[in-house]
C-alpha cells in the first residue's frame, strides 16, 4: 500500500468514527476558519498533504472531543487566493510562507505564528560548489549552471541568491545564471556538482548534513561557497480579530498532536517533531531579506492597510 492510499483509508475511517463529534466545539467559541497556502507544499505531493491535514483535523475532534478549526473546502489554495481570503475576512488562520506573510502584516496577530521545532531558530541555506573548481565567489558563478533543492524548506531560495547577487552588484538569477533547475531529491541536487554536470547546488544544510553523514565523500569533494542568514521559510499566522480563546483552542491541538499516534504519523509526514510559538518579531531577518528582494527584483511591494 502506498503513503497515499494509507493516508487516504485513514482520513476515510477517522471521518466516520468522528462524524458526530466534528460538529461539536467549545461552549462560545467559534472554530477558526483555517486555509493553507499551496506554496508550503513545494516538492510535496498535494494529496498526500489534503489527506494528512483531514487525518490531523479528525483526530483533533476525536482526541478533544471539539472541532478547533474548520479548513476551507480545499484546504489548500493558491497564494493569491489565500491573500485574498485574509483581506476579506474569509479566514481567521493561515499557513503560508514568509513571502506571503510580507504582505500580510498588518493582518497578522503579532505574537502568535505556530512554528515547526526545527524552523523556531532558523534555517540556513547553502550554495555548494566543487571543491576542485576556481569558483571562490559568488561572482565567478556567472553563465554557470545552479541546481535548486525543490522542497518547502527552499521555497526562500530565490529570495536569498537574489539578494546575495545584488549585494555584490551583479544581476539577477535569471540573467546572471546560463542554466536554473530544481530537482525534489537532495541526491540529484548535489551529485550534479559532485560529477561536475553542474557548477553549484543550492539546499538547506540540515540536508546537506544528513547527505555527508551518508555519504561522507561529498563533504570531502564539495564545498560550502556561501552561506544565507538564519531564516524561518514557513509559518502559521492569525488574523488580529480571532478571539484569544479560539486562537488558544487551535494552537493547543497543534502542539499536542504528537502526543497520539495518528498525530506522530502527520508531523512525520511534515518532517517535524513538535511546534512552538513566537512572536513575528523572530522573523524579522527573514522579512528583512523578502522586503529586500522585493526592493531589487522589481516586485510590487505589499499593500499596507489605508494605501490604495
Amino acid at each position: 500500500m502506498t503513503r497515499r492510499e494509507s493516508l487516504t483509508r485513514m482520513a476515510a475511517a477517522l471521518a466516520v468514527a468522528c462524524a458526530p463529534k466534528l460538529c461539536r466545539a467549545v461552549e462560545g467559541i467559534r472554530p477558526l476558519r483555517l486555509a493553507i497556502s499551496v506554496e508550503t507544499l513545494a516538492g510535496a505531493n498535494v494529496n498526500d498533504a489534503r489527506a494528512a491535514y483531514m487525518v490531523w483535523i479528525r483526530q483533533v475532534a476525536s482526541h478533544y472531543g471539539i472541532q478547533t478549526a474548520a479548513p476551507v473546502p480545499e484546504v489548500f489554495v493558491p497564494s493569491e487566493v489565500l491573500i485574498r481570503y485574509v483581506h476579506q475576512n474569509a479566514i481567521d488562520a493561515y499557513g503560508i510562507t514568509a513571502l506571503e506573510l510580507a504582505k500580510l502584516l498588518d493582518w497578522t496577530d503579532p505574537d502568535s505564528l505556530v512554528l515547526q521545532d526545527y524552523l523556531i531558530d532558523g534555517m540556513e541555506y547553502l550554495l555548494l560548489v566543487h571543491s576542485n573548481s576556481h569558483i571562490n565567489t559568488i561572482a565567478d558563478l556567472r553563465n554557470g549552471r545552479i541546481v535548486s533543492h525543490l522542497h518547502r524548506d527552499m521555497v526562500l531560495s530565490p529570495a536569498w541568491l537574489g539578494t546575495l547577487l545584488a549585494a555584490n552588484n551583479l544581476p539577477q538569477a535569471d540573467h546572471f545564471f546560463a542554466a536554473q533547475a530544481l530537482n525534489d531529491k537532495v541526491n540529484q541536487v548535489v551529485l550534479p556538482v559532485f560529477f561536475r554536470r553542474a557548477d553549484a547546488a543550492c539546499l538547506a544544510r540540515r540536508d546537506w548534513e544528513m547527505a555527508t553523514e551518508l555519504n561522507p565523500q561529498l563533504g570531502r569533494d564539495l564545498r560550502v561557497l556561501a552561506v544565507s542568514p538564519k531564516i524561518i521559510p514557513i509559518a502559521m499566522g492569525f488574523r488580529r480579530s480571532t478571539s484569544a480563546e479560539a486562537r488558544k483552542a487551535l494552537i493547543d491541538s497543534i502542539q499536542k498532536i504528537s502526543s497520539f499516534t495518528a498525530g506522530q504519523q502527520i508531523v512525520a509526514l511534515y518532517q517535524s517533531r513538535a511546534f512552538g510559538v513566537r512572536p513575528i518579531t523572530a522573523m524579522k531577518t527573514t522579512l528583512d531579506m523578502v522586503h529586500q528582494y522585493e526592493r531589487v527584483s522589481g516586485q510590487q511591494p505589499a499593500v499596507r492597510k489605508g494605501q490604495s
